[in-house]
């Protein structure tokens, strides 16, 4: 493609987007004023690939910007009403679609679900702390564990 329909189209493109161009800083040599024309060429080529690749970042921010908003609607209209079907499929569609567990846990912790952190798993039952908190306040061996030896008052655990 030839390097003046590149530069048509991505300031076509990015003043559909923006509804204007960027606007030409004062530092900039305008390319007729440059005699060279090979120094030319390299800085039109340049200046295209600074359009084109602010035109990716912006659509990228479109896009992402249209991710959050929509997901964002979703999550408001879901947790309106907890007994909704459309928190039910939410929840399907999360756990079919969401493979990594640390995202898996933002969701989870997010919406207050109960959503395995690693995918197709139950999810984790909970220590009884309670239980346990008491055990350590009543000084019971069975806190300590069987592996774990018994410490001198003051001292360190012997090194194994």
């Amino acid at each position: 493609m030839r390097l003046a329909d590149r530069e048509h189209r991505a300031k076509t493109a990015l003043a559909a987007l923006n509804g204007a161009l960027p606007r030409a800083r004062g530092h900039v040599t305008r390319l007729s004023d440059i005699e060279d024309e090979s120094h030319r060429l390299e800085v039109w080529r340049a200046r295209v690939e600074r359009l084109e690749a602010l035109l990716d970042q912006t659509e990228r921010k479109r896009e992402t910007r249209a991710k959050i908003v929509l997901g964002a609607t979703l999550l408001a209209e879901a947790q309106g009403d907890p007994d909704d079907p459309l928190m039910a499929r939410m929840l399907e569609i999360l756990d079919r679609r969401i493979d990594r567990p640390r995202d898996r846990h933002a969701i989870a912790e997010m919406l207050g679900l109960r959503l395995s952190p690693i995918k197709d798993a139950a999810a984790p039952a909970l220590p009884d702390f309670d239980a346990m908190t008491q055990a350590v306040l009543l000084g019971g061996d069975a806190a300590r564990g069987p592996d774990r030896p018994r410490r001198k008052k003051g001292g360190r655990a012997p090194l194994p």
